[in-house]
């Protein structure tokens, strides 16, 4: 279906972030396994439990709009997940991939948070107070996953160059 309206590309893009959720489900367990810094396990742990909310909210979304969610692929986070495999292809050490995840998980938060900040002004101007409230939990979660990943981000480079020096 071609998208005509506001309301349609509204739509077109809720079912791309909830796409992006869904391959994010999939991701975070792998994340996880990878790493080999409990904070960042527990932190990859935490984000899916918070994924998985953040499911649910689109999901009540679509339901509060009258719509089901829309098959449409998010190829921003494909293309992150493939960035990804692709990299472990390569046999990195556990300190090197646990970097990259914490690195890889930065550039997804702030694709998120972009990405919610526009569905919460088109809601805002829908005047769908619900839906404007559902997405920005899912921001305020995002927000601060990225935050979380950021200082992880630090100790854990940090770690691996004193390990080197």
């Amino acid at each position: 279906m071609a998208v005509q309206s506001p309301t349609q590309l509204f739509l077109e893009e809720m079912g791309s972030m909830y796409s992006a959720e869904q391959i994010m489900l999939q991701t975070l367990p792998q994340l996880a396994k990878e790493s080999n810094n409990q904070q960042a396990t527990n932190a990859f742990q935490m984000h899916e439990q918070e994924t998985r909310q953040q499911v649910q909210n689109l999901e009540q979304c679509f339901q509060i709009l009258g719509e089901r969610p829309p098959k449409v692929a998010c190829y921003a986070m494909a293309g992150l997940k493939q960035e990804h495999d692709e990299f472990v292809k390569e046999n990195p050490t556990q300190d090197i991939l646990t970097a990259f995840d914490l690195d890889a998980t930065c550039k997804t938060e702030y694709f998120e948070m972009a990405s919610y900040k526009g569905l919460i002004d088109k809601a805002n101007m829908m005047g769908q107070t619900q839906v404007v409230n559902l997405l920005q939990q899912n921001f305020q979660q995002e927000q601060a996953m990225a935050q979380r990943a950021e200082q992880l981000c630090r100790q854990v480079d940090q770690q691996i160059i004193q390990k080197v020096s």
